[in-house]
């Protein structure tokens, strides 16, 4: 059998191989030493955590705001009707289908995982002072900066603007090759740059790599605490047998493909996380639940722009970026093949019905279930059991903790691992669905280099598995997003060019119709005789 056919990079050109196989070789390298030498990766990525936090956190910030106010203008401007893959493209895929691919894909078990993690750590270590919002109590603080990072204006910075980019200039505008370097073209179409290019792509390999790393070790070791705390079975024997049934179901997506494949896994997800949390409030502490998401909502709300650009600059330490720049650097590598995924589901779709699946729609179902969340762990009678599990073994083991003291764990417990199952597989099918593309330069690549993609990515999930701490994969998106951070503002301004031209050209075309209609009326009309007869 052919060398390359065995890759599925039998029709891939010479930079097209070396991408594949230098990204994977990168990633291999990095899991072998994550599982040889654990506590290295560990100090090393942790070093780098820092420095990216304390010399480019307030980059991240700024770069979030940016984001925000292009995706504001392209959504309600004139730009907004425009219809991705072109006036005359239809929906490939029913309302429910679409909206539950764009929200498995999108925000991931990140709603439980961080949704328990980042309250209960922010009650413990509050901001330094003065705080940034007076009169509200720590809880409700703690929530309302969870409502930031995960629902609005978070949402809003991260996903649109890639998805507009993909939407507007690989499926309207038409483009030879589905990369991200397509978009740089735009501007900068001529055979001189073919090295950046590639360096390009690149980039944006290792950035989505670094997202999905974090991703698949934050729900490795939660598995791992859920099946010690609550069930009593051997944390690490278990996980990797887990691992390896998501392993199979995840090939078996592979082989049915998007339609059949990712679809009905993101349908089942869905299901599953909705019976969950309705589960979660009726059995938890319901009333303390409604009212802390009522009174961090009015917090969150009346301070968005206070707790989205806060800094603390006269404090020691870097507290603001160990959050707000974490969320954002994790939502830019994440964003890379979300927005592009969403993009490709969302063909005969207008920019703004997009952005209505992809931000208000979720930012609904975001908001309640944080709320769900962050008032559980939060109430009297939870907040201190979990807050000394959090302090001993970090997010996995209060989120375990949280469980036990809870009516129905075991079936909590259950429907938890099912459902942040179900987003590893719906994100790594999405994931290596986009990492093939880009490799290949195609929006249908073959199952033969999706399921490499896939293999490879496993051994991230092996390697998590080992490392001594959860913090330690806070790193990986924001150490290897920071290259990508430019790009972004240079596909942004790629998105405006191409839809300002697409508008133009419509409307030309539009005015000659009209001009054309008018004219054959006129000519229709009897000889001396006007319409006005």
């Amino acid at each position: 059998m052919n060398f390359w056919h065995v890759f599925g990079l039998e029709s891939a050109d010479t930079g097209e191989k070396l991408l594949f196989f230098i990204t994977g070789g990168a990633l291999l390298a990095l899991a072998a030493i994550g599982i040889r030498s654990p506590q290295v990766l560990n100090d090393t990525f942790n070093e780098a955590f820092g420095w990216v936090l304390t010399y480019f956190g307030w980059w991240f910030m700024l770069l979030g705001m940016v984001l925000l106010v292009f995706s504001t203008y392209m959504v309600f401007s004139r730009y907004g009707h425009i219809r991705i893959g072109g006036q005359d493209a239809e929906p490939e895929f029913d309302l429910f289908s679409w909206l539950a691919m764009v929200f498995t894909v999108g925000y991931s078990g990140s709603i439980i995982i961080w949704g328990v993690g980042e309250p209960i750590s922010i009650v413990n270590s509050p901001p330094p002072e003065p705080l940034p919002v007076t009169g509200a109590s720590i809880e409700a603080l703690a929530l309302a900066f969870m409502f930031i990072h995960e629902v609005f204006p978070g949402l809003a910075m991260w996903y649109p603007p890639f998805a507009l980019a993909f939407g507007l200039i690989i499926y309207t505008r038409g483009t030879d090759s589905y990369k991200f370097s397509s978009m740089l073209k735009v501007f900068l179409d001529d055979d001189r740059y073919k090295l950046l290019y590639w360096t390009v792509d690149l980039a944006a390999l290792i950035a989505i790599i670094g997202g999905v790393a974090a991703a698949i070790g934050f729900s490795a070791q939660v598995f791992a605490a859920l099946l010690d705390t609550v069930f009593g079975v051997p944390p690490t024997l278990f996980t990797y047998g887990l691992f390896g049934v998501l392993g199979l179901v995840f090939l078996g997506d592979v082989w049915l493909g998007l339609r059949s494949g990712i679809r009905n896994a993101a349908r089942i997800t869905v299901v599953l996380m909705l019976v969950t949390f309705a589960l979660l409030l009726a059995v938890g502490p319901t009333l303390f639940t409604i009212n802390l998401g009522l009174d961090a909502g009015g917090v969150w709300l009346n301070n968005m722009f206070r707790l989205s650009l806060y800094s603390a600059p006269t404090a020691a330490g870097n507290w603001p970026q160990q959050w707000t720049s974490f969320w954002w650097a994790w939502w830019a590598a994440w964003g890379l093949f979300v927005g592009s995924f969403v993009a490709r589901v969302s063909k005969g779709r207008t920019i703004r019905e997009t952005f209505v699946c992809l931000v208000v729609i979720p930012g609904m179902l975001l908001w309640i279930q944080h709320s769900i969340v962050g008032g559980w762990v939060l109430a009297p009678g939870y907040v201190g059991p979990v807050s000394d599990a959090f302090a001993s073994g970090g997010i996995p083991a209060s989120i375990a903790t949280a469980v036990t003291l809870t009516p129905l764990a075991p079936l909590l417990g259950v429907l938890l691992i099912l459902v942040i199952a179900g987003y590893v597989v719906t994100s790594l099918d999405s994931a290596v669905y986009i990492l093939s593309s880009i490799t290949l330069g195609t929006e249908e690549p073959n199952a033969r280099n999706r399921a490499w993609w896939g293999v490879l990515l496993s051994f991230l999930g092996v390697m998590t598995l080992e490392l001594p701490v959860f913090d330690a994969m806070q790193a990986f998106p924001t150490v290897l997003a920071l290259p990508f951070t430019l790009f972004l503002l240079a596909i942004a301004y790629a998105s405006y060019v191409t839809a300002r031209e697409y508008y133009r050209e419509e409307s030309t075309l539009a005015n000659e119709d009209t001009l054309i209609t008018s004219a054959n009326t006129d000519s229709s009309l009897p000889q001396g005789q006007d319409d006005d007869d």
